[in-house]
């Protein structure tokens, strides 16, 4: 091009011989102008130089750069130039962050020492996923009001708002293209800034940068809000470059500046946030994807279940990318001599992967399959108390996305069979690891995979996500543990209320959004019968006999010796009631809705003529008929709004209710079977005196594929849970205990002993 990607005020950009260069980038929408603040603070021996891309300032007439790649390629190259012998400083502020990581990585790719990367108020590379949003005018004003971009009354101008936005917009459709997680992690030293009053990139999402480097991480502070940069430009500059080796220090020093070290020498991977042992990236491999090692004991689940966490694959609906966690994974069961395998599916970094210890057994066992899901659903929406990547351990307690469902459980069996490994173990058949990458959402799951790599998975038995380990009344002594035979399904429904649009001036009683409110009312009000299968019988029967709690005991039995709807009905209300996990009893004894989804209006001054809402029903196999189900919910909202079933796309609602039929029909998986009588016996050496039965689980998991082969099936989330962890699945501030983990790994270590044959 012929105007260079990065200027030096006040020299030609050539390179000189000693000193340091620092590099800036600028946050959404801005050019070099952001820094002007910063001449004549920076120490002597320091050169300011402003990256200057396409569409703005200078080249305010070219065509602006949507690619992060490309962005990062152009603007490598132009510093090659420009360095000479130079010490090189990145620093990046808001997105401008990320833009200095991207190009960071293709400098030391191509042999270029960056000195330090500097992070300010920015969010980090795991916080992209590159789902590629339209971003709208609309989207840019109200980012440039937002975040204070600029006065908002120079919005109103047009000719001021052409000049503004085109940058605006190209950087926010940069940013929605780009997915961190997918490169290397380099080897540098890092300094993560936040500002003190920035309320849009607060301390707990800055603290994230420390997983993005193997080299050192540094946390600083400094007063100010999210443009810091220009609000207190000295203490930002002694944020960044204060302490680089060799320099001396700027005009103000760090205390004198106002900037304040959180953590020095922090090591990579948010090791700030918890002593656990934490994971590092390593060196991309040839696909370009950084793998990634762990240093702690692969014996230990605490540790793993926090690298666990780290590692982000929140699944947006389309599958999760699960590569770096796979690639972590393959390191820790190479390390102990096990055999690995990452199969790819169609969708870049969405992988299955597998592990398999060989038995030493007849060959008549087929393998036992642990199977975990590493994807997680997002932690969106509602707000947490504590980072949800972090994995932060506290008051005994560790947090964060899939600690419960399921990553816990993954660190339990990885652990527990790890363990078995380091001691020489053979087992009668092969075990087998499986760690599947679309349970919460997307095409490219259990199903997928055996239905594209048929034979490739032998399985006699599986054991997943589960059933739970209760504890008395007292939330101290375990009470009774369970193994899942059988899964719970939904059926997804749709409501439509509708009267007429009009201004907002002229308000009626019939308008849609008040209609659908009282009609998800009524329906929030409605009970199904309380219709216990199999399954749940023979788990509250247990449940009848393990509680210390009288009367919680006689409305059990109560309810299972009634003779007609009515007495089960008020006695199940009673075993509710009294329940200390009433949400979790309620959905193991009858047909319960789930409200997801609300959507209407599309203008301030508009009544809209139209509001829908979205529900789940969720059907216990051998009870209620879900067609049944659908006829009641209608009957019991007449007209007030249109009920339909949402089914695979081009099925009919006859064809949706009938393919739920037919998993509703899957067998219970046997529970005369050795792998259940090695979990009650693990169960024994585990929990002395607790009771181990077989349960209906109240949701459902990826391994009915299987089961529907009539594979015995069986699920378990092998520590104690109580009412609020239950409750906090796919919520906020998700969380397990940590020495109630540890014991669960116990009873998976246990379980896997029963199966050896040199024991």
């Amino acid at each position: 091009m012929n105007v260079p990607w990065l200027t030096v005020p006040g020299e030609q950009p050539q390179g000189a011989a000693t000193g340091t260069l620092a590099v800036c980038f600028a946050p959404t929408g801005a050019h070099g102008s952001t820094f002007a603040s910063w001449r004549g603070r920076l120490p002597e021996d320091t050169t300011l130089a402003f990256v200057a891309p396409p569409g703005r300032g200078t080249r305010v007439d070219e065509e602006p750069v949507t690619d992060m790649a490309a962005y990062a390629e152009a603007t490598a190259a132009g510093i090659r130039e420009l360095r000479g012998g130079r010490r090189l400083v990145l620093i990046g502020v808001s997105l401008g962050a990320l833009l200095a990581y991207e190009t960071c990585r293709r400098l030391l790719d191509s042999g270029v020492p960056v000195a330090r990367l500097c992070a300010v108020a920015g969010q980090c590379p795991g916080d992209f996923h590159g789902r590629g949003e339209e971003v709208t005018v609309e989207d840019a004003r109200a980012f440039v009001a937002g975040t204070g971009l600029t006065d908002p009354e120079l919005l109103a101008d047009p000719e001021f708002e052409e000049v503004l936005l085109p940058p605006v917009i190209a950087d926010l459709r940069l940013a929605a293209g780009y997915d961190g997680r997918l490169g290397a992690v380099p080897q540098v030293e890092l300094r993560a800034v936040w500002a003190t009053d920035d309320p849009h990139v607060p301390e707990v999402t800055v603290r994230r940068w420390a997983e993005w480097t193997r080299g050192d991480c540094s946390l600083m502070s400094v007063e100010g809000g999210h443009y810091a940069h220009q609000e207190n430009p000295a203490a930002v500059i002694s944020a960044c470059l204060d302490g680089l080796p060799g320099t001396r220090p700027s005009r103000r020093s760090v205390l004198g500046a106002g900037a304040t070290a959180v953590a020095s020498t922090v090591l990579g991977l948010g090791t700030v946030a918890s002593s656990a042992p934490a994971a590092r990236a390593d060196a991309a491999t040839g696909t370009g994807t950084g793998s990634v090692s762990f240093d702690g004991d692969p014996t230990d689940p605490v540790g793993l279940a926090v690298a666990m966490i780290r590692q982000n694959t929140s699944n947006p609906g389309d599958g999760a990318v699960t590569l770096p966690l796979a690639r972590m994974l393959q390191g820790i069961f190479r390390a102990a001599g096990v055999g690995t395998e990452i199969v790819p599916t169609p969708k870049d970094g969405n992988v299955h992967f597998f592990a398999r210890v060989p038995g030493s057994g007849p060959a008549t066992k087929k393998p036992l399959v642990l199977l975990g899901h590493s994807d997680v659903v997002p932690a969106i929406g509602d707000t947490w108390e504590t980072d949800p990547f972090a994995g932060e351990i506290r008051d005994g307690k560790l947090y964060g996305r899939g600690s419960l469902d399921m990553k816990g459980v993954n660190a339990a069996f990885v652990a527990a069979l790890l363990r078995h490994v380091r001691e020489g173990a053979a087992f009668d058949r092969d075990i087998v690891f499986w760690s599947d990458c679309d349970e919460e959402q997307g095409p490219y799951g259990v199903r997928w995979f055996l239905t594209e790599h048929p034979g490739k998975v032998t399985a006699g038995a599986v054991i997943t996500e589960g059933g739970w380990v209760l504890d008395q009344r007292d939330g101290t002594t375990p009470m009774i543990a369970s193994l899942t035979c059988n899964d719970k399904r939904s059926l997804l429904l749709r409501l439509e209320t509708a009267s007429y649009a009009t201004h907002t001036s002229k308000p009626f009683s019939g308008q849609a959004v008040i209609r659908l409110g009282e009609v998800l009312d009524r329906l929030g009000q409605w009970r199904a019968h309380i219709r216990p299968n199999a399954l749940s019988r023979r788990y509250f029967a247990e449940l009848a006999e393990a509680t210390t709690d009288r009367p919680f005991a006689k409305a059990l039995r109560e309810m299972l010796g009634a003779r007609t709807d009515r007495q089960r009905d008020r006695a199940g209300e009673a075993v509710v009631r009294l329940s200390e996990t009433p949400e979790l009893h309620n959905a193991m004894l009858r047909t319960t809705l789930a409200f997801t989804a609300a959507q209407s209006g599309y203008y301030p001054s508009i009544v809209p003529g139209t509001a829908t809402a979205e529900f789940r029903a969720a059907f216990l196999p051998g009870a209620e008929d879900p067609g049944r189900i659908v006829a009641e919910l209608r009957s019991l909202i007449g007209n007030r709004a249109t009920l339909s079933v949402v089914g695979n796309p081009g099925e009919t609602e006859q064809q949706a209710l009938d393919r739920l039929r037919g998993y509703l029909a899957t067998p219970d998986s046997d529970y005369d079977t050795d792998v259940f009588r090695a979990w009650q016996s693990a169960v024994r050496r585990t929990h002395p005196g607790v009771r181990a039965t077989a349960c209906q689980f109240e949701a459902v998991t990826s391994a009915v594929p299987f089961r529907e082969q009539n594979i015995p099936v069986y699920g378990m989330y092998p520590f104690t849970v109580n009412r609020d962890m239950l409750k906090r699945m796919h919520g906020t501030d998700e969380h397990i205990g940590v020495e109630a983990l540890r014991q669960g790994t116990e009873t998976v270590y246990q379980l896997l002993a029963g199966l050896r044959t040199d024991a």
